[in-house]
C-alpha cells in the first residue's frame, strides 16, 4: 500500500489527492521535481520539538540559484521573499488566502489543506469543501492566488518541512485589524493575508475572524 492509499484510508471523511493529479489543476500546478541546492539549504531549517514555525525569510534560502527561476516563473519578476513553515502540526484551524501565489516544496513530504475562492460565501467556509493534496518530498508546486491553505500537515511523526515562496511583505504585521469590518476587509489578519478560522482553534483566541463551519479537521496517520 503506498502512502496516498493509507492516508485515505485512515482518513475517510477528508477527500486526499495527489498534487500530481488532475484535480489539482484549479488549486495550482507542479513546477518542477528535486532541486539539489534547495533540498539542502531547506534541510538546515529544523524542525521543531511541538507545533509549528514561520519565517518569512531565510538567509538560506534566498540564496539558493532558482530562487530567480522561480521568481520568474511564479512571480513575474515581483519582489519576492523564500522562507519556511516547519512543524509538527496536523490540524486544519484556520485558511488563509493571498492575492499573489504561494511557492512550496519540502524534503519531508506533506499534505496541503486547500479549498477555491467559490467555496467561501461571505466570510464562511464549510469545512466540509476543503481538499487534502500530498505534496511528495522534492516537488516544488505553485499554488495560485486566492485559493485557501494553512500551514502544511505531518505525513510522519518526525514532521514536515517547507519552503514557502511569498511576494515580499506578505504576512508583515498590520497596524491594526478590524475583524467587524464590512466585506472582505475583516479576513485581513496581516499584510497580504486574508483569514478565517475554526472557532475550536488557537487563532480564534487570539481574536482572528471566525468563518469556518463543521469539523476542525485533522490528518490522522
Amino acid at each position: 500500500m503506498n502512502l496516498l492509499q493509507m492516508l485515505r484510508e485512515k482518513n475517510p471523511g477528508l477527500p486526499l489527492c495527489a498534487v500530481t493529479d488532475p484535480e489539482f489543476a484549479p488549486y495550482g500546478r507542479v513546477l518542477g521535481g528535486r532541486d539539489e541546492a534547495l533540498s539542502r539549504a531547506l534541510d538546515t531549517t529544523g524542525i521543531p520539538a511541538e507545533g509549528n514555525v514561520y519565517y518569512a525569510s531565510a538567509e538560506a534560502l534566498e540564496a539558493v540559484p532558482c530562487m530567480a527561476d522561480i521568481r520568474r516563473v511564479a512571480f513575474g519578476e515581483m519582489p519576492t521573499q523564500s522562507g519556511f513553515c516547519n512543524g509538527r502540526g496536523y490540524t486544519m484551524n484556520a485558511m488563509e488566502y493571498h492575492k499573489c501565489s504561494e511557492v512550496n516544496y519540502s524534503t519531508t513530504g506533506a499534505v496541503l489543506l486547500l479549498a477555491l475562492q467559490g467555496d467561501l460565501r461571505d466570510g464562511h467556509l464549510d469545512a466540509a469543501s476543503v481538499v487534502g493534496f500530498y505534496l511528495p518530498p522534492e516537488t516544488l508546486v505553485e499554488v495560485f492566488p486566492g485559493v485557501l491553505h494553512f500551514a502544511p500537515c505531518r505525513i510522519q511523526e518526525a514532521g514536515f518541512n517547507c519552503l514557502v515562496v511569498l511576494e515580499k511583505g506578505v504576512n508583515e504585521a498590520l497596524p491594526q485589524v478590524n475583524t467587524a469590518a464590512p466585506g472582505e476587509e475583516k479576513l485581513l489578519w496581516m499584510r497580504g493575508k486574508w483569514m478565517l478560522c475554526h472557532p475550536d482553534s488557537p487563532q480564534a483566541e487570539n481574536g482572528a475572524y471566525v468563518g469556518i463551519s463543521g469539523e476542525n479537521l485533522s490528518l490522522k496517520i
